[in-house]
């Protein structure tokens, strides 16, 4: 950033960070592109730049961009019936309002449900999740009314591989992610081999950037078009004028009154304002948003949970259009202040990377028990215990088998898990999960846990209460789409 042409403000941008750790919105990362160049990339421990990152629902505008190369590439036309994808897998009895629902009424989230479907309940299916899709009811005439829907682009996504002969991942890998240079990343499947279309997909938040950068680019990367030619304006343009995702109650997502106010409308597979601001955006806290009129990109990552996260979108707007475009009283200040608020800028980026403090006192060494479990909420099944003065090793059996972890009594641990934490996760399961593991003693008898998921908004924390007999389990998370705690389990001393 030079004093002749500042980059942005850093004002509105220390103000935003001190709104959202009022709030309790944890950012994990945030990073702004302007002038054909980063001029911020903060990170929050312990989400170090090269891990990934779940993005969740901002998976979408990636799905948005495979349709895109198909219609280029004469796969398919976005007026082509939905139903004539899937032949041999619809109802017995296709209503007239599902054979009237076209490819582009699945971009713009006009299907006529009357309800959303969140991956949250998706993922449990044991089948192809396009299933759950095609059955349920088309109430309205298609093209007409928004309704928010994961399992809604998850059908874009089997489209493309159906056309294309290849899950959305392996197209777009020589389309998309080669050329920008994006090597690591993984992006999930459902049971039938289609990549996730609504959520699913992580990667670097710096690789998130350049999918936002390609698209303030119109498409274009390194003086070569990646994205078809006129796929941007389509995919950004202001397709649906009012937009709302709804309420989540645990099985759908319910539509707002029709009186609710916001100044969001939707595009392909992209959030959309009235004045040209687009973004991917994702649950607890994942954004990428363009700001095409002054030339700027913004990436947050983070945990945010229900209640706040809704709001981030439009905070960001809000900061960045002061951030990147101050008003003549704003602009008119000296370089001290100016520096004086980079440098809180940076002082919060100090602090941020700063691992978390856990205490180091033993209250118990040399202990060792296993405990087994009747049915319950947690999924356990059993677990064994050994502590020594420095460490604590826990191994447990869970619905999903055996895992071991070692905590460090007064620092962290990392290592990898398969541990079921799908309850707590938004539904999600990694077969190998990347974690920072602690444990704490609050008292002789009380153990606490705390894991750190690297690469998703998770932090899980358990509490083990010992006593004579066994051990009670307390488990809860920082976010998520329902219950934030689980259940006491009650484990009983292993003879």
């Amino acid at each position: 950033m030079t004093h002749e042409e500042p980059a942005l403000d850093p004002r509105p941008v220390h103000t935003l960070l001190k709104d959202l750790a009022k709030r309790g919105m944890r950012v994990h990362s945030l990073l702004v592109h302007r002038h054909g160049r980063t001029v911020l990339d903060l990170w929050q421990w312990p989400h170090e730049p090269d891990l990934k990152h779940k993005i969740h629902s901002a998976t979408k505008s990636f799905t948005s961009a495979a349709v895109g190369f198909a219609e280029a590439e004469g796969l398919l036309s976005l007026d082509d019936p939905v139903v004539g994808f899937f032949r041999g897998r619809l109802p017995a009895d296709p209503s007239a309002n599902l054979d009237r629902m076209r490819v582009r009424d699945l971009l713009t989230m006009c299907t006529g449900h009357a309800r959303g479907l969140s991956g949250a309940t998706t993922r449990l299916r044991r089948t192809g999740w396009v299933g759950e899709f095609l059955e349920e009811p088309v109430v309205e005439l298609p093209g007409r009314n928004f309704t928010y829907s994961s399992t809604t682009s998850h059908v874009l996504s089997a489209i493309v591989q159906e056309v294309s002969g290849r899950a959305v991942d392996e197209y777009l890998r020589p389309r998309l992610f080669d050329p920008l240079g994006i090597t690591d990343y993984t992006w999930e499947r459902d049971p039938e081999g289609v990549s996730s279309g609504g959520n699913g997909l992580s990667l670097r938040p710096r690789d998130l950037l350049k999918f936002g950068v390609l698209h303030l680019q119109d498409g274009v990367w390194e003086g070569d078009r990646i994205l078809p030619s006129g796929w941007v304006q389509k995919a950004s343009a202001l397709h649906v004028r009012r937009a709302i995702s709804g309420e989540w109650n645990g099985k759908e997502l319910v539509p707002p009154a029709p009186d609710v106010v916001t100044e969001e409308g939707y595009g392909y597979q992209f959030w959309t304002t009235a004045d040209g601001i687009y973004n991917a955006s994702g649950i607890f806290g994942q954004e990428c948003m363009v700001f095409p009129r002054h030339g700027g990109v913004v990436v947050v990552l983070g945990a945010m949970g229900d209640g706040t996260y809704h709001d981030l979108p439009g905070m960001l707007r809000s900061a960045f259009r002061s951030a990147f475009d101050p008003s003549p009283d704003q602009s008119d200040v000296d370089a001290a202040e100016q520096k004086s608020e980079m440098d809180a800028v940076t002082e919060w980026v100090r602090r941020a990377q700063e691992p978390e403090a856990v205490s180091a006192a033993a209250q118990r060494t040399g202990f060792s028990a296993a405990y087994d479990f009747e049915p319950n909420d947690q999924g356990l099944v059993s677990l064994a215990v050994s502590v020594t003065g420095a460490a604590v090793r826990l191994t447990v059996e869970d619905e999903l088998g055996s895992h071991s972890l070692e905590h460090g009594v007064g620092s962290w641990r990392r290592q990898d898990t398969g541990v079921s934490g799908w309850r707590l996760h938004h539904s999600y399961q990694d077969p190998v999960a990347a974690v920072l593991a602690a444990a704490e003693w609050e008292s002789a008898d009380v153990l606490k846990l705390t894991w750190h998921y690297l690469e998703s908004p998770f932090i899980d924390r358990l509490r083990l209460v010992f006593d004579d007999a066994g051990v009670t389990v307390e488990h809860a998370t920082n976010v998520n789409s329902g219950p934030a705690a689980l259940p006491p389990a009650r484990g009983l001393l292993r003879a």
